[in-house]
């Protein structure tokens, strides 16, 4: 671990994870892997031991023990917890194993480096990076989009001001199907039938996710599995009090959602077809935590409200989607994220 985000070379990170996969592959049981996983956290970068001075930066590029101050750091900010949580508590162990594989594959890949002869940390490069995460600019954003998954169509039609970014702008998207479920009421207990199982049931919307997923993967009155797709959508009835997860369907059930595989009945997931309509998005990187969320939204409807062209569709009780395009082994400064509102053009003759 120490070669690993000391030096600039890929190969003893890519060492490390090997080994960790190896464990799975081999029949070691999850508990051990874990215990290997929370040894490397506790005896590096959550060590007790690392005194004070290790919090200053200068000293990582020349400190093994302040290389690890920094790791601890980077690894906060690639699963930062939703709310305070102490070193015993299971859900932060288990996101602090799942940030360390993360990084570890960052660290292996030749790409995620400047330059296998910089003088600078690679744990330094990436502690930057994940510190530019949330400030990246709209092209750089735009290339986090995952390759190889369909995505809803849209057309640009505007770009609004937001203090001179370009990360607002209005879009007319054209129809497409989803796959939903509540987020706000309990699963049923017979949910084992209907859900995909995943590896980490206690993140938060893992339970709705589940839900989808089962259903895409082919848990459906057809028995057929379907092909992922991006991006995660959280959205609000019209009343803006329920909340719902959506999968988008694959393209060809976007004209008529009802020849899609049907969910089963017990499992809570509906197919509904989303009409074409003009929204305002505002995109960011990092994690879509309920900070950063928050965030987003109040900067969003800011520049909108303050647009001489556009206006929300619903001003007294507008609601806000967001958008999560990434799997959840993405490091922050690889995610795209968007909020999203319904507008409308003001003085519009179109008909539209």
């Amino acid at each position: 671990l120490i070669d690993a985000i000391a030096f600039n070379s890929p190969e003893s990170s890519a060492e490390l994870l090997s080994n960790i996969n190896s464990m799975r592959e081999n029949g070691v049981s999850r508990e051990d892997t874990e215990n290997t996983l929370d040894t490397l956290l506790s005896s590096g970068p959550y060590s007790s031991s690392l005194p004070v001075w290790t919090k200053s930066k200068f000293m990582a590029r020349y400190s093994r023990r302040a290389r690890m101050a920094s790791l601890r750091r980077t690894l906060d900010m690639m699963k930062p917890p939703e709310e305070k949580m102490d070193d015993s508590d299971p859900s932060l162990r288990n996101r602090r194993r799942r940030s360390l594989v993360s990084l570890l594959r960052s660290l292996s890949n030749d790409n995620e480096l400047e330059s296998v002869k910089s003088k600078v940390p690679a744990i330094i490069q990436l502690e930057r990076k994940a510190k530019k995460a949330t400030r990246a600019d709209a092209q750089d954003l735009r290339s986090r989009l995952p390759e190889g998954l369909e995505t809803p169509k849209f057309e640009i039609l505007a770009k609004m001001n937001n203090g001179g970014r370009e990360n607002v702008e209005i879009r007319r998207y054209e129809p497409y199907s989803v796959c939903a479920v509540s987020t706000t009421k309990p699963r049923p207990v017979s949910s084992n039938e209907t859900d995909a199982k995943l590896g980490n049931p206690e993140l938060s919307g893992a339970s709705s996710f589940g839900a989808l997923a089962g259903y895409l993967f082919g848990k459906n009155n057809e028995k057929v599995a379907m092909k992922m797709t991006t991006p995660v959508i959280m959205s609000k009835d019209d009343e803006n009090t329920a909340e719902f997860m959506s999968f988008v369907l694959p393209s060809k059930y976007w004209v008529d959602p009802q020849v899609a595989p049907q969910p089963l009945p017990e499992s809570g997931v509906t197919l509904q077809r989303r009409s074409s309509e003009d929204r305002a998005i505002i995109m960011f990187g990092g994690y879509a935590s309920k900070n950063e969320v928050e965030k987003r939204k109040k900067e969003l409807l800011s520049v909108v409200k303050k647009d001489e062209n556009w206006t929300l569709l619903n001003e007294n009780n507008a609601s806000v989607d967001i958008l999560q395009y990434n799997d959840p082994f993405t490091p922050p400064w690889r995610r795209l994220n968007e909020a999203s509102v319904n507008v409308v053009l003001l003085n519009d003759t179109s008909g539209k």
